[in-house]
């Protein structure tokens, strides 16, 4: 039935001991991952779940790439309505973006190329200026080659992918899938990020929450079956989970299995979606799992490798067969669960806060115009004021505690390339020495990234240094500045 609640069993009934998955927590929180939900599933059953504040069971998530796999499974949908064909070269469905000489390798792309991430430019092919995404696929001067040959990460051919959906259909490409998501009881309110010319931006921008997720990956793992009813093409399913082409030459590090339409391969089998920042949708056909995972790790090295290694360990630990549930594993579950987002480790306070609270500094001329800043504390709160181009502004952060707050700039919302939206964050501030105070902030909105911020004090000087993990905002938190007491 449409919509209808997975059932929740204890792990031990599907086979899974509950230590296993207790184990995996604590290495999400040992490593100081910011995890936001998991979802683990067997059989169809939910073994463990849990979603860490501010995030929740019913809030939408941005998926970023794991939009790659839905625009995947519509690109299926119209093979196996008779509308669509993987040998269609793309260029054909956009004649109007061709140049006077377009190269012949832009030509002869089809669809399969571009599913399988094998298009014929050398990188992504637009910019964050660009007034038309899928028009730079065509139009971009870049080196090009042959098409199919080569595995390299192309955001601008899904983008392309999703514009031959919208121009066949003549609709959105959620608004086309819709149906097939009611069956699957997908939120009926999922919705996708434009690009600037107002396409669907499903490269990236899709938003949905962690169980309408964890549907989307029981139907992958089904290969377009649901309650019965083949939904999509099988075969076109089998082979957008299956590898289809190597990717060694493109990725270095951890063992990388190869790629699908859309899907990445894990091993024995395995497939996965797959978004920047540790937005996970795992499946494991010969062990009937599905393992949903949403967090923000932008700027932690190795993350996607260790979450997957911790993933593999968990698989292995499962057995065919019911285990007795013990009251030492229901403990360990419940001792391991993530509960909070990881911030600063210090101290709440220091002897020199007297010293330091309300002094103006003077800036330094810096790139990105920043004029003064001044640090007030009041015990459970420390506030950042400063000037810069686009005004005065406040960054509340909460010591040793999150403080929610609308970040000052505003970033882009709906559409990409509009700049209309505050987004919603989280800050928290510790002092690693009497001097030194250490801050994090998280966006925990439509879009996720994050900024750490290091504050030293010395004498009459202030010195910051900024980092910023974010796709294409926060472009001014970055860096480092010098100021001086302020006379007066």
């Amino acid at each position: 039935m449409t919509g209808h609640p997975f059932e929740c069993v204890a792990p031990e009934a599907l086979g899974i001991p509950s230590e296993a998955i207790a184990a995996f927590l604590r290495e999400m929180k040992e490593c100081r991952f910011p995890l936001h939900s998991y979802i683990l599933m067997r059989h169809g059953k939910i073994a463990a779940e849990g979603y860490v504040s501010p995030f929740s069971a019913e809030k939408k998530h941005r998926m970023y790439s794991v939009s790659k796999s839905f625009t995947s499974v519509a690109v299926g949908m119209l093979i196996t309505e008779g509308r669509l064909s993987l040998d269609d070269r793309v260029a054909d469905f956009f004649p109007e973006y061709l140049p006077e000489d377009p190269s012949p390798y832009t030509l002869r792309a089809t669809v399969r190329d571009l599913l399988m991430m094998a298009t014929p430019n050398e990188d992504n092919s637009y910019d964050w200026d660009d007034p038309d995404f899928v028009e730079t696929f065509f139009r971009n001067a870049k080196d090009k080659h042959e098409p199919g040959a080569i595995f390299h990460y192309d955001t601008a051919g899904t983008t392309t992918l999703c514009a031959i959906v919208e121009k066949i259909t003549g609709m959105p490409i959620l608004t086309y899938m819709r149906p097939l998501l009611d069956e699957l009881g997908i939120s009926g309110d999922i919705w996708c990020i434009q690009t600037p010319e107002g396409r669907s931006w499903t490269g990236s921008g899709i938003l949905c929450t962690s169980r309408d997720l964890l549907r989307f990956g029981l139907f992958c793992l089904r290969k377009g079956e649901w309650n019965g009813r083949q939904l999509v093409d099988r075969r076109y399913m089998e082979e957008a989970v299956s590898k289809q082409i190597d990717i060694g030459a493109a990725h270095s590090g951890y063992v990388k299995h190869g790629y699908g339409y859309q899907f990445w391969m894990l091993r024995d089998g395995g497939f996965a979606c797959c978004g920047m920042g540790c937005q996970f949708a795992f499946m494991m056909p010969g062990q009937d799992v599905v393992m949903v995972i949403t967090a923000d790790t932008q700027g932690i090295d190795n993350a996607e490798d260790a979450i997957k290694r911790a993933f593999y360990r968990l698989v292995d630990s499962m057995r065919e067969e019911p285990l007795p549930e013990t009251e030492e594993g229901k403990r360990a579950l419940r001792e391991a669960a993530v509960t909070a987002l990881p911030g600063p480790v210090g101290k709440t306070a220091s002897p020199l806060v007297p010293a330091y609270s309300g002094v103006t500094y003077r800036l330094d001329p810096n790139r990105f115009g920043f004029l003064w800043m001044r640090v007030d504390f009041d015990g459970e709160t420390c506030v950042l004021t400063y000037e810069k181009g686009s005004g005065v502004h406040r960054l509340p952060l909460g010591m040793g505690r999150w403080q929610e707050f609308l970040f000052p700039d505003a970033y882009a919302g709906r559409n990409i390339a509009v700049m209309d939206t505050h987004y919603r964050c989280l800050g928290m501030a510790a002092w690693d020495t009497d001097s030194t105070l250490l801050g994090k902030i998280f966006s925990v909105d439509d879009y996720l990234g994050s900024i750490n911020l290091q504050l030293t004090f010395k004498g009459d000087t202030l010195t910051v240094f900024m980092t910023k993990f974010a796709e294409n905002f926060f472009g001014d938190y970055r860096g480092y500045l010098a100021g001086v007491r302020a006379e007066g």
